[in-house]
């Protein structure tokens, strides 16, 4: 698995709710640029308190804007699931907590957590075209009430992770996802945002919206060619999901 090791933050430490983790890592699995912007895939890790093999980690996305022509950063949205975040520290808090000298910097992300997207990228124009087609289904899907367009947009084989809902593998699980998710949801409206192309990965930032409030939520595209992706994964935490009457 590539990727680089980010130091430990104090300004990233804090994954949840709770206290900041002094001894929380980073270890970044791939980074795409897009002009000025800049999507990472990041995992947070807490070593074993025991020595073991024990996985305390977490995985999420964050998007940067570049200011200007130096180094400079601002933060567009970081993306994870708050819950899971404090369920981790609390367990790893519970196996023991801190120890003298880890820091977990040795820790990778979960090998097979997501496919690699098809080497040999397609022409940037179709992607694009593509991913313009994804975001006018999607948009209209609520409208009319009917979310199978937005399903045959995807490979019979397609693979769906959803960082709070979980795994699900070919185009009918896909649509009862879809599905599902829309029943539960407090949201009518989904607009596609900023988003950014790099070869065959597509990142994406999608605006939930509803008489309560909104969300925002990080989706990850994989074209597979012929209009179709073949992956998709959907970051988000759902902790800031607008709660209680409307």
């Amino acid at each position: 698995m590539g990727g680089s090791r980010d130091e430990p933050a104090a300004a990233l430490a804090r994954i949840g709710d709770g206290e900041p983790v002094p001894e929380m890592s980073r270890f970044t699995e791939w980074t795409m640029i897009d002009g000025d912007l800049v999507c990472r895939y990041v995992w947070h890790n807490l070593p074993d308190p025991t020595g073991g093999t024990a996985r305390y980690t977490l995985p999420g996305t964050e998007i940067l804007r570049r200011l200007g022509d130096g180094d400079r950063f601002e933060t567009v949205g970081e993306f994870r699931n708050g819950d899971d975040a404090d369920a981790m520290t609390a367990r790893w808090r519970a196996a023991g907590g801190a120890v003298a000298g880890a820091d977990g910097g040795e820790l990778r992300g979960i090998v097979g957590w997501a496919p690699e997207p098809m080497p040999r990228a397609a022409d940037r124009a179709e992607v694009e075209r593509a991913l313009a087609e994804f975001a006018a289904r999607l948009a209209a899907a609520p409208v009319h009430g009917d979310w199978a367009p937005v399903a045959a947009l995807f490979t019979d084989e397609v693979r769906v992770r959803d960082h709070v809902v979980g795994f699900a593998e070919g185009r009918h699980a896909l649509h009862a996802y879809i599905l599902d998710g829309v029943r539960r949801s407090p949201f009518a409206r989904y607009r596609v945002g900023l988003r950014l192309v790099d070869g065959n990965r597509v990142a994406l930032l999608l605006h939930a919206e509803g008489s309560r409030g909104g969300l925002d939520v990080n989706v990850v595209l994989h074209y597979a060619g012929e209009g179709r992706w073949s992956y998709v994964e959907v970051v988000y935490n759902p902790q800031e999901i607008p709660r209680g009457s409307a």
